[in-house]
């Protein structure tokens, strides 16, 4: 008899039972790696549901960032991600929750990234998972938009509004990425994409007339052709 046989056949001898070789921990796979973040959000004003995407350190080393969390909508989202100590050696997913526009944003300093502040803006952004820096109650609260910018013709000052669900569905468009000053301010945000059918605010500005006005379908928006026309708006964002 072997070694080995005798040394088990007294273990079994004396009742005892041989242990098991532990088994390997399964090992918890991390998620693919989402498609690479925008370097802004501010085309997606107004969307409801939340957006992952990645951020690598090199990418997060780039960009100005306002306010402390939430950040404006126009600031550098990897930049911001890195403020909210999100950011890593090896890439990786973010979530960003869409917020309402602010009074006010304020600078801070966070893993290396210094913010700055900033007034009054249309829409901002957070990231799931970290802690916001600002006051919860400092949202900006905007007037209900005209049905149309015709008579605010002349203006030179950004004009920011807020678009009800109802408005949001009702009214005639003409034009794209610039609207005549008649068309309906807030279907004309869901045409460029700035709002949804649920409303939400929206930021625009006044133009001058165009010679004419193509019409297209965008968003479930038909928008319809005109000729020459003497005042015109468009978002912020999404002019040419």
């Amino acid at each position: 008899m072997s070694l080995v046989g005798a040394a088990a056949l007294g273990l079994a001898a004396c009742g005892g039972v041989a242990e098991e070789p532990a088994a390997d921990e399964p090992v918890e796979e991390a998620p693919p790696l989402a498609d690479a973040c925008p370097e802004r959000v501010q085309d997606m004003r107004g969307s409801a549901a939340s957006f992952t995407c990645s951020c690598s350190a090199e990418v997060a080393e780039a960009g100005t960032v306002w306010g402390a969390g939430p950040y404006s909508d126009d600031s550098a989202v990897c930049r911001a991600a890195m403020h909210a100590g999100l950011i890593a050696d090896e890439p990786v997913n973010v979530t960003i929750n869409f917020m309402p526009g602010r009074e006010s944003y304020t600078a801070s300093e966070a893993n290396g990234v210094q913010t700055a502040e900033w007034g009054s803006w249309g829409g901002s952004f957070a990231f799931e998972g970290a802690e916001l820096g600002e006051p919860e109650d400092d949202v900006a609260a905007a007037e209900a938009c005209p049905d149309s910018a015709r008579d605010l013709r002349g203006s030179e000052d950004p004009v920011k509004c807020s678009c009800s669900a109802e408005a949001a569905q009702a009214g005639s468009v003409w034009g794209t990425d610039i609207y005549t000053d008649d068309s309906s301010i807030c279907r004309a945000a869901v045409h460029a994409g700035v709002i949804t059918n649920d409303g939400g605010d929206v930021t625009f500005t006044l133009e001058e007339g165009q010679e004419n006005y193509a019409g297209s379908t965008a968003n479930g928006v038909d928008s319809r052709d005109y000729g020459a026309w003497s005042g015109s708006f468009a978002f912020d964002g999404t002019k040419d």
